[in-house]
C-alpha cells in the first residue's frame, strides 16, 4: 500500500469540487508501481458522422450509392424523395435548428456512416482523439489533424474539407408554457388565486365594523368598562356575577384562562374558495400520482405514457416536472399544516359572537417542558427563535370552533370542551352557568319539595343536559387525526420520491414500518378514549320530584335543584346531597377503595355545607348505590355534567396541556445541523455533477431523506410501544406511551402511605384507658377494659351491615370487629348495637351521629343505654383534636408523650372522650355538634397498627439503588409516617430526624428532634452535619400546617430536598408538594388513586395502584397494589428510553454513512451502489435491526445512573460521533488499499460518457464493490453496536432476535464477499461479471441470467486473497467501533469521566 495515495483520497474530494475532475490521478494511466498502464485494445467503437458540404468530398469508402429510383438525403440514407421531415433529421445539424444552428453548419451533409473500429492501444484519458484517429484511418483520411475539424471548433473551408459531428450536448428541452396543459394549469390556479383575492377584499369590507368595534372595546377594557362579548377574558368572567331568579351565578371555575371568543358566519363564496383549495390540492397530489405511475409505464402513451408525452417525450423534462410537482405539493401541504387551525374560519365572515353561526374559542396554550434546565446558549437561541416563530404563526394558541345553537326558548349557546356556554343578556357575553343552591344546611333542606317543570326547563337551558358526550372517532378518522402532523407530512413527501425514482420497494418497507408505528399509537389512543367514553357517558331512568309529583325520566334531564329518589343499584350520574335517609355507596370506581361507604342525610341546623365538610352527605357521580336505609331516601341534585367531580375529571383528561420533552427541544438543533450538512452535500453534488440539475436535485432529496430518516419518529414510537407492551404483561397499563421516556428519567418518587406502602387496612393493636387523669397500662384485650370505653368503641363509628358484610370506613370496621358487638337489622333509631351473648352490658341505641370530617378530625355519636336509659355522648378523633375538646382535668400529664411514643412505633392513634347527657331527647335534637361535644372527659386511646407491605422495603432499596430519591406524602401523623419511612428504609438507619410542626398555617414552625424531643433552635446548623455520602445526615419531616407556612413564606425551597416525610397533607397539599418537587427534578407520584388523584395528575409521571375509573387521570395504573410496580415501571421505562435513543443513534449513523462516504465516493467516482444492494440496506438491514434492537429486555436491576435523554449530550455525541469518525477513516483507507492493488490499477472505472441520472447502472466496477462491502458491513455493525450497554437493558447476547438477524446478515454479506461468482452475489452485481467474461477468466459458466456488465473489463470479481483481506479489514472496522462503544461510550473510560468530570446534575440524598 502506497502512502502517496492517502492524502489525495481525503483531499481530492474538495479539489474535485472546485475543478470538476479527479485531480489526484488520471483514470487507468498509471499502475500501482507508478508505471504507465499497458494500453489494451478495444473493439466495436462507434465513429461519429463525417460531414461535408459536397458528397464529392467524402472519402471513397463513405460516398453514398443509391438505386436509380432513389436519392441520398440529408438524414444519411437513400429515399424515394427527400421530404422536409427527412431533411430535418440531418445528423450534421446536431439536433439544432433555427437560431440555435450555427451558420457554418447549415450546408453540411453527412457521408455514409463510418464502420465501427477496433483500437489496438486505447487511451481512456484521451478516448475521443483515439476514436477519431482510428475512424479516419479506417476510411482512408490522411493528415486528419489538418484536413478534418470537430463540429463546433472548426468548419469546412480552406484546407479543412470535412467535420466530425462530435455533437456537444444538446440544449435541454424546455417548455414554452403555451402548451394546452400548462394553459389549463395556469387557468385553474389563476382562477383560484383570483377567487381568494376577491374573498380577501370582500372579507375586509364585511368585517370593517367588527374590527373597528373591537379596537374601541379593547380600549374600553383598560378603562374598566363592560367587556364586549367577543373579547371576553375569563378573569373578568370570574369577577362578574349574574343573578337570574335570585339563584344563578356565572360558573367561574369552569371558565378557561385567557379565553377569547370570536363569532363567524358562513359564506357560500368563502366555502367555495375553501373547496377550491381542497380540489386544487387533491389535483396536485393526483398529478404527482399520475407522473409516478407513468414513470413505470402504467399509463398509455408514447414509450412510457401520458406524462412522458406531456414532457415532450423527454426524460429530462419528465424528471424535472416531477420535481416541480413534488416541491409544489410539499409547500402546499406545509402551508395547509401551518394554517390549519385558522383556515376554515378565514373563509367565514367574522361577526360578534351573538350574531354568528359559529363561535371560535381561542385559548393560550402553555406547554409543559421537561428536563429543559441547563440548556446551552445554542439551545436557548434556537428555543427563542422557535418560540418567536410559533408566536408569529399563532401556533401558541388553541382554536376550537363551535356551532352556535338555540334552545326551545330561543336562548343562544354553544358547547366548548363539554361545557355549555350560554349568552347572558345582562353581561352581554357567553358564559357557563351553575346554580347556587345555598351553603347552609337549612337552605339545602328547604329545597326538599323539588322544582316546578318551568323552573327545571329554564335551568336545563342554562346548564345543558346532564350528559358528558365523549366523541371517539372511527378508525379512519383516527388515522387522519394521527397523520395530520409535520413529521407525517415529511415522511409522505419524501417517501413519494422513493416511489417515483425506481425505489418503490424500500418506500413500501418504510411505509409499512410507519403505518405499524402509527397503528400502535392509534390503537392505544382509541383504547384509552373508549375506556373514557364508558366512564363518562351514563344515562338511566330515575324518579324525580317535579310540580310536587314523582315522575320517571332520564338522568340526562336532571338539573341542579331537582330532588330525586335514590334506589338500590342506581348508578349516580350527578353529584347529589342526601336530604333524608341514608345510603351505602360503592365508590370504588372513583377512589379504588374496595369497601362501600355509608352516606348520611344532612343534619338540620345552621351548619355550613361544602364538598369537603359535607362529604359524608354527598353522593358523587360515578358511584353505585349498594343499599338504601329509610322510608324515603331523597337527594338534592347539586352539580351536573362537567360541573360534577367526575365531569371535571373527564374534562381534564380530554383536554390536557401539551408536553415537551428535552428530546423535542434538542431535536431542533439536530435538524438544523443536518440541514446545514445536507446543504453541503447538495453543494458537493452541484460541483461534482457539473450542472446536471435533475441528478443534483434527486441526490439532494435522497441525501436529506437519509440524513433525517423518515423512520426516526417510527423508531422512537416502536421503542416506547414495546416497553408499553412489556408493562402491560406485568399488569401496568399506560395510556400515554410518550410518558415512558419521561418515566425513564424519574429522579424523585413520592409515595402515599396507607394502602400504598402499607397494607390497605389497619389492624387493631390495643387500648390504653385513662382514669383520674392517669393512663392505665397498654392492653390488647378489649373486653377486659373499662365498660364505658367498651361502649364507646362499640358505638362511636359509622359502620352498617349490608347483607352480612360490614360497610364503612376501614378503621371503623376494624374497631367494630374488635369490640365483638353486632348490629341489629331493625334499629329503633339510627342504629342498634347489640353486645356479645356472654356480656352483662345492655344494647345501645344510636340516636344521633355526626360523621367524621377531615376539617374537624373527629366524629361523635349520641347513644342511649337500653338497660339504664342513660344517654351517652362519645367523641372519637385524632389525639390532637380530642385533647382540645376534653376537660383539662381528665387529660393525663403524659398524654402527648404517650401518643407520640405510639406514633413512633407506627401506630395509628385515636382518642375517645365521653360525657353523660342529662337532658331530654327533644333538647338533644336542637343542640348543635359543638354543644354536644363540649366538656367531655377523656377516657382512653384506641390504637391500630399499620403494617408495611412485605415487598415495600425491597422496592425502596431497589429505587435507591437506581439513584431515585423516595419521599412520603401522607395524610397520617408525622410520627407514624416517620416510623414507616424508617421501617421501609426510606430514612436510612441511625439517621437523626427533625420534625417541623406548626399550630396553624399562619403560626411559626417549631423544629424538634423526634428521638430526644429536644427543640432545635438552629436548623441550618443541624443540617450542616454531613454523612458519609456527602449529604446531611439529618432527615426532616413536616406536618401539614408547617408545610403550608413554609410554602407561604417561600422558605420551603431551601428545605424541600431535605424533607423526607410530608404528613397531615390534604389532597390540595399533595398537589402543591408534588409541583414544588417538579420544579427541581422529574417527579413521580405513586398512590392508590383515591385522594391522590390530583397529585397523580399533576406529577410528571403518575402511577395509580388501582384499576378504578379515577385512575385514568394517571398516565400509568396497575391492579397490583404493590410499590414494586414502581420498580418495574422504572426498569421498563429506562430500557425503553435507552432503546429509543439506540435506534436514534443507529439511524443517525446510517444517515452519516449514506451521505458521508457513500455520497462523496459516488460524487467523486460517478459510481453508485447497485439497485438491489440499496434495497438490502434500506429495506432489510436498517429496518430489521431497528425492530430487533427494540426487543431488548430491561436490566434485572436499576442502575445507579439514568439513561440519557439528551440528543446532544456527551454520551450520544460520543456514541454517534466516534462511530461515524471510525467508519469514515476505514472507508477512506479502504480506497487507499484499493489503489495499491495491482489488479485494480489500470482497470479503473472510466466515467466519461455515463448517464448520471441512471444510478442503478453505475455499480459494475471495483470502486463500487469496495464501497458496497465496506459500507454494508458498517450498516450491519451500526445497527448492532447500539445494543451494547448493560446498565438499563439486558446484555446484548440476550437479545436473541437481534443476534439471529445480525448473524444471518453477516453470513449473507460474507458469502457474497468471500465466495466465487454465485447466484447471490450476481443478484447484487458484486463479485460477478458478464457470463462470457467469467468463463474466460477461469470461473464456471453461470447457469443463471446475468445482464452484460457496462464496463470495459466486463466483471468486478476481486481476487480471492484480496477478498479475505477485505473481509478481515471489514471485521477490523466492526471491532474498532465495538471497542469504542465498549471501552469509551459504555466502559471504563466513561466510568473514569463520570468520576473525575461529572456532569452538572441535581444532587439529592437518596
Amino acid at each position: 500500500m502506497q502512502l502517496k495515495w492517502s492524502v489525495p483520497v481525503v483531499l481530492g474530494l474538495f479539489a474535485r469540487a472546485v475543478l470538476g475532475t479527479q485531480l489526484w490521478h488520471q483514470v487507468n494511466r498509471y499502475d500501482a508501481d507508478g508505471n504507465e498502464c499497458k494500453l489494451r485494445g478495444i473493439s466495436g467503437m462507434a465513429c461519429s458522422q463525417l460531414c461535408v458540404q459536397s458528397l464529392d468530398s467524402c472519402p471513397q469508402s463513405l460516398r453514398p450509392e443509391c438505386p436509380l429510383s432513389q436519392k441520398f438525403c440529408a438524414d444519411g440514407n437513400c429515399h424515394d424523395e427527400c421530404t422536409a421531415e427527412i431533411q430535418a433529421n440531418n445528423p450534421c445539424h446536431c439536433s439544432r435548428s433555427g437560431k440555435d444552428l450555427p451558420g457554418q453548419a447549415t450546408g453540411l451533409i453527412p457521408c455514409l456512416g463510418p464502420p465501427k473500429v477496433t483500437i489496438q492501444e486505447f487511451h481512456p484519458w484521451n478516448s475521443k482523439v483515439d476514436i477519431r484517429e482510428a475512424c479516419g484511418s479506417a476510411v482512408g483520411i490522411s493528415n486528419q489533424s489538418s484536413s478534418v475539424a470537430v463540429w463546433g471548433s472548426g468548419w469546412v473551408g480552406g484546407v479543412i474539407g470535412a467535420v466530425w459531428a462530435e455533437c456537444p450536448p444538446a440544449p435541454a428541452p424546455s417548455y414554452k408554457f403555451n402548451e394546452s396543459y400548462w394553459l389549463a394549469t395556469f387557468a385553474v390556479n389563476g382562477a383560484l388565486a383570483l377567487m381568494i383575492a376577491v374573498w380577501a377584499m370582500y372579507k375586509a369590507w364585511a368585517e370593517r365594523l367588527v374590527r373597528s368595534t373591537k379596537y374601541k372595546l379593547s380600549s374600553s377594557i383598560m378603562n374598566g368598562e363592560k367587556l364586549a362579548p367577543f373579547l371576553k377574558e375569563p378573569a373578568t368572567i370570574a369577577e362578574n356575577v349574574s343573578i337570574v331568579a335570585g339563584q344563578m351565578s356565572s360558573f367561574a371555575s369552569m371558565a378557561d384562562s385567557e379565553i377569547q371568543l370570536y363569532g363567524y358566519c358562513s359564506s357560500i363564496y368563502g366555502t367555495a374558495c375553501l373547496w377550491g383549495i381542497t380540489a386544487v390540492t387533491v389535483l396536485w397530489i393526483c398529478l404527482l400520482g399520475v407522473w409516478t405511475a407513468d414513470y413505470y409505464g402504467a399509463l398509455p402513451g408514447a414509450r412510457r405514457g401520458v406524462a412522458y408525452s406531456l414532457a415532450l417525450e423527454s426524460s429530462f423534462l419528465e424528471l424535472q416536472s416531477f420535481l416541480v410537482l413534488w416541491g409544489i405539493c410539499f409547500m402546499i401541504l406545509i402551508a395547509l399544516y401551518v394554517l390549519k387551525p385558522q383556515l376554515r374560519n378565514y373563509f367565514r365572515v367574522q361577526t360578534l359572537p351573538v350574531q354568528g353561526q359559529f363561535v371560535c374559542a381561542e385559548r393560550a396554550v402553555s406547554e409543559i417542558k421537561m428536563l429543559s434546565d441547563h440548556a446551552s446558549w445554542v439551545q436557548r437561541k434556537i428555543n427563542r427563535a422557535t418560540e418567536a416563530l410559533v408566536v408569529a404563526l399563532r401556533r401558541d394558541r388553541e382554536y376550537t370552533t363551535c356551532r352556535v345553537q338555540s334552545t326551545t326558548q330561543g336562548r343562544q349557546f354553544f358547547t366548548y370542551q363539554c361545557t355549555r356556554y350560554v349568552y347572558d343578556l345582562e353581561l352581554q357575553q357567553f358564559v357557563p352557568f351553575e346554580f347556587d343552591l345555598g351553603t347552609s344546611h337549612c337552605e339545602l333542606l328547604a329545597q326538599i319539595n323539588g322544582l316546578s317543570v318551568d323552573e327545571a326547563t329554564f335551568r336545563l337551558e342554562l346548564v345543558g343536559p346532564n350528559f358528558i358526550e365523549v366523541c371517539v372517532p372511527g378508525l379512519f378518522a383516527s388515522f387522519v387525526r394521527e397523520f395530520v402532523s409535520f413529521f407525517y407530512i415529511y415522511q409522505f413527501i419524501f417517501l413519494w420520491a422513493f416511489y417515483f425514482y425506481a425505489y418503490y420497494q424500500v418506500g413500501l418497507v418504510n411505509t409499512g414500518v410507519i403505518l405499524l408505528s402509527a397503528g400502535i399509537k392509534v390503537g392505544l389512543r382509541m383504547q384509552s378514549e373508549r375506556r373514557l367514553k364508558r366512564m363518562a357517558e351514563q344515562a338511566e331512568d330515575v324518579s324525580v320530584l317535579r310540580n310536587g309529583s314523582w315522575v320517571c325520566m332520564s338522568t340526562t334531564e336532571l338539573v341542579p335543584g331537582d330532588v330525586i329518589k335514590i334506589a338500590a343499584g342506581a348508578h349516580m350520574s350527578c353529584d347529589c346531597i342526601l336530604l333524608s335517609g341514608s345510603a351505602v355507596m360503592d365508590e370504588s370506581s372513583l377512589t379504588g377503595e374496595p369497601l362501600p361507604v355509608r352516606k348520611f342525610s344532612l343534619q338540620a341546623g345552621d351548619g355550613h355545607y361544602n364538598s369537603i365538610s359535607g362529604k359524608a352527605s354527598t353522593i358523587f357521580a360515578g358511584t353505585t348505590t349498594a343499599q338504601v336505609q329509610g322510608e324515603r331516601v331523597l337527594a338534592l341534585v347539586w352539580r351536573t355534567g362537567t360541573a360534577s367531580d367526575k365531569g371535571q375529571l373527564v374534562r381534564q383528561i380530554l383536554f390536557p396541556s401539551p408536553m415537551s420533552f428535552i428530546f423535542n427541544e434538542q431535536m431542533r438543533i439536530v435538524v438544523a445541523i443536518l440541514i446545514v450538512y445536507a446543504i453541503f452535500v447538495m453543494a458537493m453534488a452541484t460541483y461534482l455533477y457539473q450542472g446536471n440539475s435533475v441528478a443534483i436535485a434527486f441526490f439532494g432529496v435522497f441525501a436529506i431523506a437519509q440524513l433525517l430518516s423518515p423512520l426516526l419518529p417510527a423508531a422512537m414510537v416502536i421503542g416506547q410501544s414495546v416497553a408499553a407492551a412489556r408493562l402491560r404483561r406485568k399488569h401496568i397499563y399506560c395510556i400515554d406511551p410518550q410518558r415512558i421516556m419521561v418515566a425513564g428519567k424519574i429522579q424523585i418518587i413520592a409515595f402515599d402511605k396507607t394502602g400504598t406502602m402499607t397494607r390497605e387496612f389497619l389492624n387493631f393493636y390495643g387500648v390504653r384507658t385513662a382514669r383520674a387523669a392517669e393512663f392505665d397500662s397498654f392492653n390488647g384485650d378489649l373486653p377486659s377494659v373499662d365498660v364505658l370505653f367498651q361502649m364507646g368503641v362499640a358505638s362511636c363509628h359509622a359502620v352498617t351491615d349490608l347483607n352480612g358484610q360490614l360497610i364503612g370506613n376501614p378503621v371503623d370496621i376494624e374497631q367494630f370487629k374488635a369490640s365483638g358487638w353486632s348490629l341489629d337489622q331493625q334499629p329503633k333509631y339510627l342504629d342498634k348495637i347489640v353486645p356479645p351473648a356472654n356480656s352483662l352490658l345492655s344494647a345501645l341505641h344510636v340516636v344521633r351521629r355526626f360523621e367524621f370530617l377531615h376539617t374537624r378530625a373527629s366524629m361523635s355519636v349520641v347513644a342511649q343505654d337500653e338497660g339504664t336509659g342513660q344517654i351517652h355522648i362519645f367523641v372519637k378523633g385524632s389525639f390532637e383534636r380530642i385533647k382540645q375538646i376534653s376537660s383539662v382535668a381528665t387529660v393525663p400529664g403524659d398524654y402527648d408523650l404517650a401518643c407520640s411514643q405510639l406514633a413512633r412505633e407506627g401506630c395509628y392513634v385515636l382518642s375517645i372522650a365521653h360525657k353523660i347527657f342529662g337532658g331530654t331527647m327533644d333538647e338533644l335534637r336542637n343542640m348543635s355538634q359543638e354543644e354536644i361535644e363540649s366538656e367531655c372527659d377523656f377516657i382512653g386511646l384506641l390504637v391500630f397498627k399499620n403494617m408495611l407491605k412485605p415487598d415495600s422495603e425491597q422496592a425502596i432499596s431497589d429505587l435507591k439503588g437506581g439513584s431515585t430519591r423516595t419521599i412520603m406524602i401522607t395524610g397520617d401523623t408525622a410520627l407514624t409516617g416517620i416510623y414507616i419511612a424508617r421501617q421501609s428504609g426510606m430514612i436510612p438507619p441511625n439517621s437523626r430526624v427533625i420534625l417541623g410542626e406548626s399550630a396553624s398555617p399562619a403560626g411559626p414552625v417549631h423544629w424538634t428532634d423526634v428521638d430526644t424531643q429536644q427543640p432545635i433552635d438552629d436548623l441550618p446548623a443541624a443540617l450542616c452535619a454531613i454523612g458519609s455520602d456527602g449529604f446531611p445526615s439529618v432527615e426532616l419531616a413536616v406536618g401539614g400546617s408547617a408545610f403550608q407556612h413554609l410554602s407561604a413564606t417561600r422558605n420551603i425551597d431551601a428545605l424541600l430536598l431535605n424533607i423526607r416525610v410530608f404528613a397531615r397533607m390534604r389532597p390540595v397539599d399533595k398537589v402543591d408538594c408534588v409541583q414544588l418537587h417538579m420544579r427541581r427534578a422529574i417527579t413521580a407520584m405513586c398512590g392508590d388513586g383515591g385522594n391522590d388523584c390530583g397529585a397523580l395528575r399533576a406529577a410528571h409521571v403518575g402511577l395509580a395502584l388501582s384499576d378504578a375509573e379515577a385512575s385514568i387521570v394517571s398516565p400509568f395504573s396497575t391492579s397490583q397494589r404493590s410499590i414494586m410496580s414502581c420498580v418495574e415501571l422504572l426498569r421498563e421505562s429506562r430500557a425503553g428510553l435507552a432503546t429509543s435513543f439506540a435506534n436514534f443513534a443507529a439511524l443517525i449513523c446510517y444517515g452519516q454513512v449514506m451521505s458521508g462516504m457513500i455520497k462523496m465516493a459516488s460524487f467523486y467516482f460517478s459510481i453508485s451502489l447497485t439497485e438491489n444492494l440499496w434495497m438490502l440496506i434500506d429495506g432489510a438491514i436498517s429496518t430489521a435491526l431497528a425492530l430487533t434492537v427494540s426487543m431488548s429486555g430491561p436490566a434485572k436491576r436499576l442502575a445507579a445512573y439514568r439513561p440519557t435523554a439528551r440528543i446532544l449530550g456527551p454520551q450520544m455525541l460520543a456514541a454517534v460521533g466516534g462511530t461515524v469518525l471510525i467508519n469514515w477513516i476505514f472507508s477512506a483507507l479502504s480506497y487507499v488499499w484499493l489503489f495499491s492493488q495491482p489488479w485494480f490499477r489500470c482497470n479503473e472505472h472510466a466515467t466519461a460518457e455515463i448517464d448520471l441520472t441512471k444510478w442503478w447502472l453505475l455499480g459494475d466496477n471495483y470502486e463500487s464493490s469496495i464501497l458496497s462491502f465496506v459500507s454494508t458491513f458498517q450498516f450491519i455493525n451500526n445497527g448492532f453496536i447500539v445494543n451494547y450497554g448493560y446498565l438499563h437493558r439486558a446484555a446484548w447476547y440476550r437479545n436473541y432476535a437481534l443476534l439471529t438477524v445480525w448473524g444471518f446478515l453477516m453470513a449473507f454479506v460474507s458469502y457474497m464477499l468471500l465466495a466465487d461468482p454465485n447466484r447471490v452475489g450476481c443478484a447484487f452485481r458484486l463479485n460477478c461479471g458478464t457470463s462470457s467474461v467469467l468463463e474466460s477468466i477461469g470461473y464456471t459458466t453461470p447457469t443463471w441470467q446475468i445482464e452484460d456488465y457496462n464496463n470495459v473489463l466486463g466483471h468486478n470479481v476481486i481476487p480471492l486473497a484480496s477478498r479475505y483481506k477485505l473481509w478481515v479489514y471489514c471485521l477490523g472496522n466492526m471491532a474498532a467501533t465495538s471497542l469504542w462503544q465498549l471501552a469509551v461510550v459504555n466502559g471504563p473510560v466513561r466510568k473514569w469521566l463520570r468520576r473525575n468530570q461529572p456532569l452538572r446534575r441535581l444532587k439529592v440524598k437518596l
